[in-house]
């Protein structure tokens, strides 16, 4: 079975701010890590996680993104899409624009969509 993956597990796996949290989602992204456990990172969780650990946690930017690449480079995490979520967090690193943003600019320069936006 793939599962989807929340928000609030990749959060308390890399901040680590509740003990129990923190024990359980490392089990899990362990069993992630070497495909004992299949999952799909929606976009949306992708793009929340990235905003909760920037904005609230205050974490580094370049970190987040490096962490949260490195959870898609696992074994378990199935996505279809890895490559363009993976363009996204690249695009945010180096452009310096929103996630929605870069999301949009990843879909255009990989599958071949036009955009239209005012930025």
């Amino acid at each position: 079975m793939v599962y989807l993956l929340d928000t609030n597990i990749i959060i308390r796996f890399l901040v680590g701010d509740h003990r129990e949290h923190l024990a359980k989602s490392t089990e899990i992204f362990k069993d992630i890590e070497s495909a004992k456990l299949q999952v799909e990172i929606l976009e949306g969780v992708l793009m929340e996680a990235f905003f909760v650990l920037t904005k609230f946690y205050k974490l580094p930017k370049n970190e987040v993104i490096n962490d949260l690449k490195t959870i898609l480079a696992f074994n378990g995490v199935i996505n279809s899409n890895k490559a363009i979520l993976y363009e996204t967090l690249t695009i945010v690193e180096v452009k310096n624009i929103d996630f929605v943003d870069a999301l949009i600019c990843a879909k255009s320069k990989l599958q071949g969509f036009g955009k239209l936006s005012f930025d």
